[in-house]
């Protein structure tokens, strides 16, 4: 984000905890990279919500009540952590997460096609770098973890066999961790939409 803001790119970050202390962050990191032309605007967000999903992708796209933007880039990478829980302690937190990293991801990437579509955007598909895992079940004790990232592979192929690559392309990155990095730790959710 750093790096984009610098080369003058236009961003939307979303948060989970929209706080005093978060908006300082996102200042503070706009004020010393922002360049000429860039943008940051934060959104609060909630990946778990099909609501939120929707107000997300209309505020962006809506030229009367939002931003009127097109998205170039889209990183999802929000992530809820559910460490300690095995096979027989999937959850309510299980079935969120479920939700944020799978579900509410894909419907995210349904809506924004359905809006360059709507707008006729189909020369400029946005690219999508989907946050894969190597744990395909290996660390164990990680609720659904690992299913919620087997879950967006298809989309690889998926992008030649539906109708919406003229609208999307899609990159997975997979994105190594070690427990005890704090990269899952109790609540992160974010994702960063960009624009030039």
């Amino acid at each position: 984000m750093k790096g984009l803001l610098s080369g003058g790119a236009k961003v939307v970050a979303t948060t989970s905890s929209f706080s005093k202390k978060t908006t300082e962050y996102y200042r503070e990191v706009f004020e010393t990279y922002g360049s000429k032309g860039s943008k940051l605007i934060l959104v609060p967000f909630n990946q778990g919500s099909l609501k939120d999903t929707q107000a997300l992708v209309n505020y962006i796209y809506d030229p009367a009540n939002g931003l009127g933007w097109d998205l170039d880039f889209i990183v999802p990478f929000a992530a809820i952590s559910e460490s300690g829980r095995e096979i027989n302690e999937v959850d309510s937190r299980s079935e969120l997460a479920h939700r944020v990293m799978l579900t509410n991801l894909i419907r995210l990437l349904g809506l924004v096609k359905s809006k360059k579509q709507e707008f006729g955007y189909t020369t400029r598909p946005a690219e999508v770098i989907l946050p894969l895992s190597p744990n395909h079940g290996i660390f164990g004790g990680d609720g659904l973890y690992a299913e919620s990232k087997i879950g967006l592979e298809p989309l690889l192929n998926k992008w030649t066999s539906e109708s919406w690559n003229q609208y999307l392309t899609i990159v997975g990155a997979v994105i190594g961790w070690t427990r005890g990095t704090g990269l899952m730790s109790a609540s992160m959710l974010f994702i960063l939409l960009l624009f030039f």
